[in-house]
């Protein structure tokens, strides 16, 4: 891959992941104030325990896209794929394809960028494979 188109495609992943935390964020806190601080004391079912958890790990995966590209971008896919299939009916392509967009950016950064400096031959001090 092109060494210069790298860092476009890592930063607009980055900040694609941004806008789509903050779209998807803005449902996890009026469904956690609609499933718990409203009812209070009483506490959902099971199942909303287990929709909300998928999509905070939806969203921690989101943010971690800025540190750790080839994981978080597993785990958003993973995360989107499971949460959206239940949850969005008729719109999951729509759901699920604009979620993973920013992991699929950075994660294409990421299969650019080569791991470590062995990997890309000799460098200029000497080190390097031969």
């Amino acid at each position: 891959m092109n060494l210069k188109v790298v860092p476009v495609l890592r930063w607009a992943g980055r900040i694609l992941a941004v806008v789509v935390f903050l779209f998807w964020g803005s449902f996890f806190v009026e469904h956690t104030i609609e499933w718990f601080v409203r009812p209070l004391p009483r506490t959902p079912p099971l199942a909303v325990w287990w929709a909300h958890g998928l999509h905070l790990v939806l969203l921690l995966g989101l943010l971690a896209l800025w540190r750790w590209e080839r994981v978080a971008s597993a785990v958003v896919i993973v995360a989107a794929f499971v949460f959206f299939v239940d949850k969005a009916g008729p719109r999951f392509p729509l759901f699920f394809g604009v979620t993973i967009v920013p992991a699929l950016l950075v994660l294409a950064a990421a299969w650019g960028t080569p791991r470590s400096r062995f990997e890309t031959g000799p460098v200029e001090d000497g080190v390097g494979p031969r």
